[in-house]
């Protein structure tokens, strides 16, 4: 016995009911917080030099908001082919008014965002990404409740966000319709009719607050009922620990037949409420005998943390030219700092110490530091 089906709209509590999203003061903020290190990058730079009277700019937007009589910006789209995985994505790329329209709009959405997105939705989230990923995952795996893990992947996600649905779930939500009106203006700027922009601020945060609904769906519907012979139904959950990371998802849990329904029933949702479908290519895999391959890394049980394979190949290759350098580049250094944590954060001390990786970054961080850049 599967329990009933469970659509986004009983959720019927609204969030942001009376925000200062017009307010000259808040966008100024918001002003600030996108400005925040990104001083230095080239388009920011021009658009500093011709707009030095930032106040004037906060005034300008807040009554584009206030009045709903936005300026026209349009989106360069460039195509990408991602280094370890092959896939081809295509990027917008936003001007900078409309990226502080996205700062404003999703400062003002925060306390329903905060709300809505779950805990372990770990991608694009402050405080959390793939660090609060891995150790959430290095952790289950000690769990004798981690036998048995299900990954799936949402295929196209971002181009497949059905804008509807979206637009449906945040009237529902949103109370102010002020903010409303912005929300819906950002949605619509981008390409298509269907889906939202990759390299969006706003983009990575609808796109985690529409998942949300199957994350919920996942860790508080995914079970069954069982009827005992006295008649008493006792409710069984199918899964242990769910992890989404914006398009994938991971479910672990006790025995491979639950987690198998599990993840159908999770599929099934996905299609029928957010019309998303998941990649058929997946299987209930036994986590003694494959390692889950998740956020870059790879967990063994009992806690042990590798690199994914690919992962390690680009970044022993980078550590590598940057040791035979007698000056390491900014752009080297900024391509070490990201591939660092992936050293300092698995079981690698050993390869770190032979390879003198630690050695590497310390100079890489004074070539970031005489940027003042922070890695």
């Amino acid at each position: 016995m599967v329990e009933r089906r469970h659509s986004p709209d009983s959720f019927m509590k609204t969030y942001c009911k009376h925000t200062k999203v017009a307010d000259l003061r808040f966008v100024r903020e918001s002003i600030d917080h996108y400005l925040k290190g990104k001083r230095s990058r080239r388009d920011v730079s021009a658009w500093l030099d011709h707009h030095p009277d930032l106040d004037r700019v906060a005034d300008a937007i807040a009554s584009e908001i206030r009045t709903g009589r936005f300026h026209d910006t349009t989106i360069r789209y460039f195509n990408r082919t991602e280094p370890i995985s092959g896939k081809h994505r295509v990027i917008g790329r936003e001007s900078v008014h409309h990226q502080i329209l996205d700062h404003v709009a999703i400062d003002a959405m925060r306390p329903m965002l905060d709300a809505k997105i779950g805990r372990w939705q770990t991608a694009s989230v402050e405080g959390r990404g793939t660090i609060d990923a891995r150790k959430a995952i290095k952790r289950w795996t000690r769990q004798r409740s981690s036998r048995w893990f299900v990954k799936l992947d949402v295929r196209k996600c971002y181009p497949s966000i059905d804008r509807t649905v979206l637009k449906r779930l945040l009237a529902r939500d949103i109370g102010d319709k002020t903010l409303l009106r912005l929300a819906c203006h950002l949605i619509d700027r981008y390409a298509g009719t269907q889906g939202l922009n990759i390299g969006s601020y706003a983009s990575q945060w609808l796109a985690n607050y529409y998942l949300s609904y199957a994350y919920h769906f996942a860790t508080e519907r995914l079970a069954k009922l069982r009827r005992r012979r006295d008649g008493t139904v006792v409710r069984r959950r199918l899964v242990t620990h769910v992890l989404f990371y914006m398009d994938d998802i991971l479910l672990v849990g006790l025995g491979k037949a639950d987690l198998r329904m599990a993840a159908r029933m999770l599929a099934a949702y996905l299609h029928r409420f957010l019309h998303l479908d998941v990649h058929p290519e997946w299987n209930a895999k036994r986590l003694a005998l494959e390692p889950i391959d998740m956020v870059g890394f790879t967990f063994r049980p009992h806690g042990r943390v590798n690199i994914r394979h690919g992962v390690f190949l680009r970044a022993r290759r980078n550590f590598r030219r940057a040791g035979k350098m007698a000056r390491i580049p900014i752009w080297l250094a900024r391509r070490l700092a990201s591939y660092y944590g992936y050293f300092k954060w698995s079981d690698s001390v050993q390869y770190r110490r032979r390879n003198g990786i630690d050695k590497t970054m310390r100079r890489a961080r004074k070539v970031l530091a005489a940027r003042k850049e922070t890695p």
